[in-house]
């Protein structure tokens, strides 16, 4: 009885090796060796880390600058640029063009990576984010000044607080009061985090007695992917480029 215990406890722990060894790929040239790790930044490549030999027995680690490439590639490049330093102090590694690095000896290896490898992670998803946020008081700026020009600055209430059927109280883009009508307009970019903010605040609104309106309007309908059908389920989604006449005509739609 205990012989087959220990094979199968020897069994798991070569499954559990073997997956501890495909975690990370490890590739070796031009004097240098890349750590390939279960880390993904939001565009699902994995990160990469560099490990150089230094002086005295001192190893040099380094992102590559990969994660300002991640980030400009998706036109984050500039909130990188402003976002990563902080991160850099905080982690107390080094940031030298756009790249984290840390000199470390060799038992410190493995912090070392661990703590690049992060470092860059999330100063990719701080840049995604900041660039979603301004993206989206853009979208802002732009869809109240339309609604300004269609109902009056007297009727939309910019930056309003609307109270849900939860008695959570929602600050919404812009309140529209026509001819005995409320309506809650919301630009909501592709970003998830964008979505479902906007989709728990429209439903709260709709288990209201009496709700208001609710209007998201996107940049592109197909860009939000299968959340489309989601935000549907709470509110009208139209895009950007509706016609006044239609983006008008939902305000003063009766609820059901």
């Amino acid at each position: 009885m205990t012989s087959g215990l220990d094979e199968r406890s020897t069994a798991f722990r070569e499954v559990v090796d073997g997956v501890a060894r495909t975690l990370a790929d490890a590739r070796h040239m031009n004097g240098a060796s890349f750590l390939s790790l279960p880390v993904m930044y939001p565009s699902g490549s994995l990160v990469t880390v560099r490990i150089e030999p230094h002086s005295e027995g001192r190893y040099f680690v380094s992102d590559m600058g990969m994660g300002f490439e991640e980030a400009d590639l998706m036109a984050a490049g500039r909130q990188f640029v402003h976002s990563a330093p902080g991160i850099a102090v905080k982690a107390g590694v080094h940031l030298d063009r756009q790249s984290f690095t840390l000199g470390v000896r060799r038992e410190q290896l493995v912090g070392a990576v661990s703590v690049i490898a992060a470092c860059s992670q999330e100063a990719v998803q701080l840049a995604v984010f900041k660039l979603d946020e301004k993206k989206r008081a853009d979208a802002a700026d732009r869809l109240c000044e339309r609604l300004y020009r269609l109902f009056t600055p007297a009727k939309v209430e910019r930056e309003a607080t609307i109270v849900g059927a939860s008695n959570t109280a929602w600050s919404v883009t812009a309140l529209v009061r026509a001819d005995g009508h409320k309506a809650v307009y919301e630009p909501v970019s592709e970003h998830p985090n964008s979505v479902a903010s906007v989709l728990t605040k429209f439903v709260d609104l709709n288990q209201l007695e009496h709700p208001p309106a609710r209007i998201a309007v996107v940049r592109k309908k197909e860009l939000l992917g299968t959340r489309l059908a989601l935000i549907s389920t709470a509110g009208n989604v139209v895009e950007e480029s509706v016609s006044d006449k239609a983006l008008e005509r939902l305000a003063l739609e009766d609820v059901v």
